[in-house]
C-alpha cells in the first residue's frame, strides 16, 4: 500500500486501467492520486548536486507534484511519487505536458531513487564512484 503525506490510500490498484489518466478512471476525488509520467531525467546542476526532473502529460485542470516518501533510516532506494490533484473545472479536452524537478541532495537513498508513478516505476542508480 502506498500512502501520500497525508496518510491516505494512493495504490495504482484504486486508478483505473492501466494507461488511464485519472480523468478516464471510474474513480475521481479532490485527494491527490498517482498519475502518469513519461521519462525521468537526473542530472548534476552547477554546485555539482544531482537534480531530478520529471517529464509527462496531464490534463489541464490536474496540478502534478512530487511527494516524498519519509524514512528513518536512509532506504536503498528514495521512493518519489508523481501525484496529481484535480483542480474544479469541466472536464479538458486535451493534455498539457509537465515538468517537475527536484534537488536531491537530501532524497537519494543508497543506491539511487525510484520514481513511482500510475502504473510504471522507473529506478535510477547513483553512478559507481
Amino acid at each position: 500500500m502506498v500512502r501520500a503525506r497525508g496518510g491516505e490510500d494512493i495504490s495504482p490498484k484504486k486508478f483505473g486501467k492501466a494507461g488511464q489518466s485519472i480523468a478516464q478512471s471510474e474513480h475521481k476525488s479532490e485527494e491527490q492520486e498517482l498519475i502518469d509520467f513519461t521519462k525521468i531525467k537526473v542530472a548534476k546542476d552547477l554546485t555539482g548536486e544531482y537534480v531530478l526532473t520529471v517529464m509527462g502529460k496531464n490534463d489541464p485542470d490536474i496540478a502534478p507534484s512530487l511527494d516524498l516518501r519519509q524514512y528513518p533510516t536512509n532506504p536503498i532506494y528514495y521512493e518519489i511519487l508523481v501525484l496529481g490533484k484535480r483542480l474544479n473545472g469541466p472536464p479538458p479536452k486535451k493534455m498539457n505536458r509537465f515538468p517537475l524537478k527536484l534537488n536531491l541532495k537530501n532524497y537519494m537513498g543508497e543506491k539511487g531513487i525510484e520514481v513511482i508513478g500510475a502504473t510504471k516505476s522507473v529506478k535510477w542508480d547513483l553512478p559507481e564512484g
